[in-house]
């Protein structure tokens, strides 16, 4: 991280970026009143924190913004002066703020402390000044050839009496994943049975057999990571053979164990859950929405790392799924179990994941660990065994991939028994996606909000975006070639409609299913299905990989509709739609949600004119108290010539700044560039 952050200052030091989007989403509660000590393992623990810290400041570096860079790296290098890494960074801003002093004591306090991070410092080219000044030329070399002490090595903590005490002595910081990585030795064999004895049920019973009969794997090793601190957890007299996570108080200081787990990674195959949310404030959301929504964008990255590490993750959707407001989410992704409810509803979940990870072989179970697929493993088997997936093109239907799960539907005998009857020569494939081709309409002209992006996230089983643009119609050419088999079975894909409208999506494999072309139509908010009564404003496409044994976990493709609009499409001279009117403030739709982390507010309706041959001609903007006219590259006419054609024209510029409830709005202001409307070329000009 710190090389790229170095690189990434000196270019930004050259070029200028995007605005800078403002604090990130709140988490789930304020964060700990705990003095953070200077010690090791505070420090090492504050970890994410800093990594955090360090992504804003450079985001405020290529904002144009390099002193409230170096404001927040100094209150983060005042919290834990013993960071080497931290200094060097805070040394990097200090030298393109042209304060080779300030950076050499930085550097100074880094060598210390003993800081790694200082090797190879001397071709860093960002401090290559510093080399070459006779004056402080030789204090530099002095810095940089102080001996780091070794590293320490932690050790693997033995797990004891069910307890993976996550601590300084067995943790170690990942500066690639920007992951905490904790390490646990477990004894040789079980000491404890699979389940007790009671409750004899037929899912229970047929684990226990399995267990008994060496056919099953059980839970010994497996890791179950809560994370609301004991507010809807697994009893751990359920299942004795799992090992249980603990926290030490320096890890709980600064809040490690608790939310969403986007800071830690396990060397065991790990199931978890936090029964939290974002509660207060005008950025409410579950955790699974705030993970897609994080304004910095690591989220999804998060849950993908999670998903290859073999992590499967629990959280309620609380208010994002329901009656209330309808499906909420933004995306729909295979990478973690959304429980429809709040508070407690996860728990049926967590019974579920206990007992496919416990179901599987041995021998199959170590495959799946082996190749980072047990995940989506239990995501099939979990999605398959549903009460009310009944078929085959039942699982490839929305029957199985809501954005959220009723915990009525899980039927855990039939999860145990597909779990187990997996062979290692045959575990189910892992379908991939990713973009060859889309079409992304442009900001200023198609939509309005500098620094906003169509393209909300792609992870390799997850994509999604968002509609902005004023098309009525968009085309992807998408690609499944990446999926893999771990056997090298050949593949065979299905490509299906999740949820939408089936009239306005059209899907068409290409070369034998491995690519195809999606085409959608506008949609407006519309309800899921006449199962799922709840208005949504996002289509799901999903892609599944057969090995002729098994059918993978979906990889989907998400498109999400801002619902606060009121849009009018009507055909032209040559029947193809076109956009007529958007109104992005509809008294009628006032009260209707649209997340907004990601849909700003403005205060207009465009009303879009074209020429008898269907030429846009441009748009009329009506605000309260004013009326503009637009040419059809998005310049504000100013005064039109004696046949009433434009004739001088400007440029408008559409920033984003934060409202008082916390969300977005956006601003429409002129950037003084006046000039002479001779047409199309004017908007190059």
């Amino acid at each position: 991280m710190r090389q790229v952050f170095r690189r990434a200052l000196l270019f930004a030091a050259l070029v200028a970026g995007a605005a800078w989007a403002g604090d990130s989403v709140p988490l789930p509660r304020p964060l700990s009143a705990v003095e953070i000590d200077p010690e090791a393992a505070a420090d090492l623990f504050a970890m994410p924190a800093v990594a955090e810290a360090t992504h804003a400041a450079l985001e405020r570096v290529q904002a144009g913004d390099p002193a409230g860079a170096a404001r927040l790296l100094d209150r983060m290098v005042q919290r834990h002066p013993g960071l080497g890494a931290l200094r060097i960074d805070r040394a990097a801003l200090a030298m393109l703020a042209d304060d080779p002093d300030l950076a050499l004591a930085h550097l100074d306090a880094a060598a210390a402390r003993g800081s790694p991070d200082l090797a190879g410092l001397e071709t860093d080219p960002l401090f290559a000044p510093l080399a070459t000044d006779p004056a402080r030329g030789p204090r530099f070399a002095a810095i940089l050839a102080r001996p780091a002490p070794p590293a320490p090595a932690p050790l693997p903590a033995p797990v004891v009496d069910g307890a993976a005490e996550v601590s300084a002595a067995n943790t170690v910081w990942n500066p690639v994943s920007e992951r905490l990585e904790p390490r646990f030795d477990f004894a040789a064999a079980p000491s404890a049975p699979v389940l007790p004895a009671r409750p004899e049920a037929a899912a229970y019973d047929l684990l226990r057999e399995h267990v008994r009969r060496g056919r099953a794997a059980g839970n010994h090793g497996d890791l179950f990571d809560n994370r609301d601190r004991g507010h809807s957890t697994l009893e751990r007299a359920a299942h004795p053979q799992l090992a249980h996570v603990t926290y030490s108080p320096a890890a709980r200081a600064a809040d490690i164990d608790y939310g969403l787990n986007d800071r830690v990674l396990f060397d065991r195959p790990t199931f978890g859950n936090s029964s939290t949310a974002v509660t207060d404030g005008a950025l409410w959301r579950s955790l699974p929405r705030l993970a897609m929504t994080r304004s910095d964008g690591s989220g999804p990255l998060r849950l993908w790392q999670n998903v290859e590490a073999n992590h499967l993750y629990i959280h309620p959707a609380h208010k994002d799924f329901g009656e209330d407001f309808g499906d909420l989410f933004p995306a729909n992704t295979p990478y973690l179990l959304v429980s429809r409810g709040s508070s407690g509803s996860d728990r049926p979940f967590m019974e579920a994941v206990a007992m496919i990870f416990a179901a599987f072989r041995p021998d199959t179970k170590d495959r799946l660990v082996a190749e980072h697929m047990l995940v989506p493993t239990a995501q099939m088997v979990f999605r398959r065994s549903l009460h009310n997936v009944t078929s085959r093109e039942s699982y490839f239907s929305g029957d199985a991939h809501p954005a959220a799960f009723e915990g009525y539907q899980i039927n855990l005998a039939r999860m145990v028994s597909l779990a187990n009857s997996i062979e290692p020569d045959a575990i189910p494939a892992e379908a991939r996606i990713a973009v060859l081709e889309e079409e992304l309409g442009t900001e200023g002209l198609d939509y309005f909000g500098e620094g906003l992006s169509e393209q909300l996230f792609d992870t390799p089983q997850a994509i999604a975006r968002i509609w902005r643009s004023r098309a009525w119609q968009r085309s992807m050419l998408l690609s499944a070639e990446a999926s893999r088999d771990a056997n090298d079975r050949p593949l065979e894909f299905h490509w299906r409609l999740l949820q939408g409208d089936p009239e306005r999506v059209r899907i068409e494999p290409l070369d034998g299913g491995a690519r195809a072309r999606v085409t959608l139509d506008w949609h407006d908010p519309f309800e899921i299905s006449e199962e799922v009564p709840l208005t949504t404003a996002r289509v799901d496409i999903g892609v599944f990989a057969s090995n002729g044994v098994h059918d993978s976990a979906p990889a989907i493709l998400s498109w999400y509709f801002p619902p606060q609009e009121s849009r009018r499409y009507a055909p032209g001279p040559d029947g193809a739609m076109r956009i007529a009117a958007i109104d992005y403030a509809d008294p009628q739709k006032a009260e209707t949600y649209a997340d907004p982390m990601l849909i700003p507010r403005a205060n207009w309706r465009d009303e879009y004119r074209y020429a008898p041959d269907g030429t846009p001609a441009g748009w009329i903007r009506f605000r309260e108290g004013r009326d503009d006219a637009f040419t059809p590259e998005g310049l504000r006419i100013l005064t039109r010539d004696a046949a009433g054609a434009p004739a001088t024209v400007e440029a408008v510029a559409y920033p984003l700044r934060r409202t008082p409830e916390g969300g977005f709005a956006v601003d429409e202001l002129s950037t003084g560039r006046i000039l002479d409307y001779a047409g199309p070329a004017a908007a190059g000009q």
